[in-house]
């Protein structure tokens, strides 16, 4: 008896495997949690002018139709990104900040493309495009002591707590630091060196150029 229960079991298992497959390859079958695939919530950085999301969608859960009929966009609607308020810059373009929107040939401005292993040929190239200001310098010296004093100490002698413990942190004022010029620095702050960890992701290159300023003042122990 046990062993005809056994296989009507299999059979009936084989069976259900059988009939879950399509002969169509792009078929996934039967989905396990929909929301998963079809996001319910509008996704970020996204245009999506679909009215339905296919069977789920159209089936089961309404709201999976990810898109909203209040906003023309270029004229597409519906679509769940909005339209840039006037003025907007795009992320990353900080051409403005010297006053220009032409790139100059040999001209080092806020976004450059030296690779992050060739930090001698950007202590040669590179120059701070911000102005030495008492404004930018006073910024950079708050720039420096929220993310670069952990290490380097508050006056740049490489006695920050962090640096305590991390070991090799250089003092700014010696003489092998104090003659590095500021595209080296800024170098350095994008794409880190040695032990020291990149900081791109954690200030954009105004941030950092603001924070060379300060440093500089500090390479000729000043505060």
């Amino acid at each position: 008896m046990m062993k005809i229960i056994k296989n009507i079991l299999a059979v009936s298992i084989i069976s259900a495997l059988v009939v879950a497959c399509s002969p169509g390859g792009n078929n996934p079958g039967v989905e396990y949690a929909p929301q998963m695939y079809h996001s319910i919530p509008y996704e970020p950085l996204t245009q999506i002018t679909e009215t339905t999301d296919g069977l789920i969608g159209a089936t089961y859960y309404e709201t999976f139709i990810n898109s909203t009929p209040y906003n023309d966009y270029n004229g597409n609607v519906p679509i769940n990104s909005l339209k840039p308020v006037e003025g907007t810059v795009a992320r990353q373009n900080y051409s403005s900040v010297t006053n220009s929107n032409v790139s100059y040939p040999g001209q080092s401005l806020l976004i450059y493309d030296i690779h992050k292993d060739s930090v001698a040929q950007a202590g040669r190239e590179l120059k701070n495009p911000l102005p030495n200001t008492p404004d930018i310098v006073a910024e950079g010296k708050q720039l420096y002591l929220s993310y670069c004093s952990h290490c380097h100490g508050k006056t740049g002698a490489g006695d920050g707590k962090v640096g305590g413990i991390y070991g090799g942190v250089p003092n700014y004022s010696s003489r092998s630091v104090a003659s590095l010029p500021e595209g080296h620095v800024f170098h350095v702050i994008t794409h880190g060196i040695r032990r020291m960890w990149p900081h791109k992701s954690q200030l954009n290159p105004e941030e950092r150029w603001k924070i060379v300023r300060y440093v500089q003042k500090l390479q000729k122990g000043e505060q």
